[in-house]
């Protein structure tokens, strides 16, 4: 039972980060879909008819607002990605680091020994 325990215990920041990374990164990705699927269906129209209407209505207030938030959205989205894996890669190269640290740590120990 202490196994069970101490494994939530060390497991349950990993958990939570998981989690909120997760509810945050599908957020933001459906708000992003859906404000551009809202934009294309009411401001661009389809064929071309869509085409020619899309002068008239790529300017007004509501189509520049949802293209805005569309774009910004997708910013947000690209960026919390992109940083997740940069954060990744920044873990596994400290691990490594350490481990070459700890290797030349054990090496000096190794020859003070000798000298001793």
């Amino acid at each position: 039972m202490e196994y069970l325990q101490s494994l939530y215990l060390v497991s349950k920041p990993f958990i939570s980060y998981i989690g909120l990374k997760s509810v945050f990164l599908i957020g933001s990705y459906s708000g992003e879909w859906y404000s551009a699927r809202i934009y294309s269906i009411n401001c661009i129209g389809e064929g071309i008819n869509g085409y020619f209407d899309h002068f008239w209505t790529m300017a007004s207030p509501t189509c520049t607002s949802l293209l805005a938030t569309h774009v910004s959205l997708l910013g947000v989205f690209i960026t919390s990605c992109g940083l997740t894996i940069v954060t990744w890669f920044l873990y596994l190269f400290n691990n490594h680091i350490k481990s070459d640290y700890n290797k030349v740590q054990n090496m000096l120990d190794i020859e003070k020994k000798k000298d001793d």
